[in-house]
């Protein structure tokens, strides 16, 4: 079974190039929706969810929420001050983050014009260990220096732990109640949520951004400490760079096919391409999955740009190496198609159409401008079925698709490789 990607740490995708490499191979694209959330989708987004049926709506399960809450709520009580001292609130005007840093964990649409934040903002919001959880603060906009989470996403008692503690803030806003709090938890905690939804419901995260944390990162409470905290020597916990093998394996591979322009190739042909070719693209998730396995050991290398250059390595003799030879099959199966054309004088039917032509008396080879219109007929669709056979048996034959419909090139180029001479 493919899994389905699950899309963070926004509601809407930010970058719709990243959307159509995402169509062109994930069967579905999930996303955690607030029931009440309105959505300000791009013309992109709007075609893959409303015709395609490929972008999906998932309504934040409570479940999940309360999953994920115990480690945090023990972290809010057993270590208040040192989070206070990192993320209190009180010290908004000390944080040093501007709303390039936030923007990210603001539900806002990415259609054009300027972002839209919902609820409200003013100056740093009041909050500490005496503000009861139910405080609301309403005014026209959200503060940029926060990172908000809908409060449909967490746990109602982390809400309020996180409240009390001075770490976090109920606003109302277009769509429900938001919980501002300090970027970097309005992260982590995105984060945990995501991991623990993927693992239960067998989805793949995936994102458009780079982010300081992984959806992938193992949310224990030893990690959340390290993390949150920056105290060493709380646990065994992994500090490498996350990162997605398979994503990165993926993102490699189209990038060997896929043109630069992507972003100018409507979006209607990458769902064309999607359903002509599903067993092309069946073949090529089979391949990915083999290949990503057996190169597992990467995921150990501690540093990224050793990773990607291992990995590149890999994509560059693996991928580039069977589309090369899903060419030469192509090109070997075109030169036999020519030579038929070449040879037209001597073609002989087939035994079955000579014995049928024997029983109604006629020579079983057949010469001249008859023996040129059977060849014409029938060589281009033996060509074809050859082809095509051709290019599904072959685990990248999908990525040889995805070149030839998304780089067109001019009718003559089509018809020299199709009749090489």
């Amino acid at each position: 079974m493919d899994s389905i990607a699950l899309y963070y740490p926004y509601i809407h995708v930010r970058d719709d190039t990243w959307l159509k490499y995402a169509a062109l191979y994930w069967p579905k694209l999930a996303r955690l929706r607030p029931r009440d959330y309105p959505t300000f989708d791009s013309p992109v987004a709007r075609a893959l969810r409303n015709d395609a049926r490929w972008l999906t709506d998932i309504e934040p399960p409570r479940w999940a929420a309360t999953q994920v809450a115990p480690p945090f709520l023990e972290l809010i009580n057993t270590r208040t001050q040192d989070l206070r001292d990192s993320f209190g609130l009180h010290q908004i005007g000390q944080w040093g983050h501007g709303a390039d840093t936030t923007i990210g964990y603001l539900d806002h649409s990415n259609v054009a014009g300027p972002p839209v934040f919902y609820g409200s903002a003013g100056g740093a919001p009041r909050s500490g260990p005496g503000v009861g959880p139910r405080r609301r603060v309403s005014a026209p906009r959200l503060d940029p220096r926060l990172g908000y989470i809908h409060a449909d996403k967490i746990f109602p008692g982390m809400v309020e732990a996180a409240t009390n503690a001075g770490l976090a803030i109920l606003q109302e806003g277009h769509g429900g109640t938001w919980v501002g709090m300090h970027p970097e938890l309005a992260s982590v905690y995105t984060c945990a949520l995501i991991e623990r939804i993927a693992i239960e419901d067998h989805l793949h995260p995936v994102t458009d951004q780079t982010l300081p944390h992984s959806a992938e990162s193992g949310w224990t409470l030893d990690r959340l400490m390290q993390t949150l905290t920056d105290k060493e020597g709380v646990g065994a916990v992994d500090t490498q760079t996350p990162r997605d093998l398979l994503d990165a394996f993926v993102f490699l591979a189209f990038e060997t096919v896929v043109p630069a322009d992507l972003h100018r190739v409507p979006i209607d042909k990458i769902i064309e391409v999607r359903s002509r070719f599903g067993t092309e693209l069946d073949a090529f998730r089979v391949y990915v999955t083999q290949q990503v396995e057996r190169l597992a050991e990467l995921q150990d290398i501690r540093d990224l740009p050793v990773f990607y250059e291992y990995l590149q390595t890999e994509v560059q003799r693996t991928v580039s190496g069977q589309l090369e030879q899903l060419r030469e099959r192509l090109r070997s199966v075109g030169l036999e198609s020519a030579r038929a054309l070449v040879n037209v004088k001597s073609v002989a039917l087939p035994p079955l159409a000579a014995a049928a032509a024997g029983a109604v008396g006629l020579s079983p080879a057949i010469t001249g401008p008859a023996a040129l219109a059977a060849c014409v007929v029938t060589a281009p669709t033996q060509w074809r079925r050859q082809r095509r056979e051709a290019i599904r048996e072959s685990p990248v034959g999908y990525l040889f698709r995805i070149n030839q419909e998304l780089n067109p090139v001019k009718l003559i180029e089509r018809l020299r490789r199709v009749w090489p001479t």
